[in-house]
């Protein structure tokens, strides 16, 4: 699974970083070896009852949310927000310390986050 967001410092909490989430997906691990299994499991579209149904609806008025009801080839489902959730005070990591090539947060739920600098790959400059 992976999330995506992007982080604003807090303005009451000078080593605090705010999270905002914009979307997700979920996706296969291992596409050679696991997705014929995977599509088995979550290819099939989603048979909402009322309740899943309303929240959904809910999402897409409230976070506009976009929802994908296919999976695509290569086995991934996601999510995007248009009005993203999480926030000042809500969804955080407090920077525990940094350096130039490491970063380890603690988040507001307690996990702990370490961070590690990597050389950029030449091909797709990430």
């Amino acid at each position: 699974m992976s999330n995506s967001g992007y982080l604003l410092p807090d303005p009451n909490v000078a080593n605090r970083v705010s999270v905002w989430f914009t979307g997700g997906s979920l996706e296969v691990n291992d596409e050679e070896k696991d997705l014929e299994e995977w599509k088995k499991i979550f290819g099939k579209a989603p048979n909402r009852d009322m309740s899943e149904f309303a929240r959904l609806l809910a999402a897409k008025v409230l976070l506009g949310a976009t929802v994908s009801d296919q999976m695509e080839e290569n086995g991934t489902l996601s999510y995007t927000l248009k009005r993203p959730i999480g926030g000042h005070g809500s969804a955080f990591c407090d920077v525990l310390y940094m350096d130039e090539k490491l970063r380890v947060m603690r988040g507001h739920s307690g996990s702990l986050f370490a961070f590690s600098k990597v050389k950029q790959h030449e091909d797709c400059g990430c």
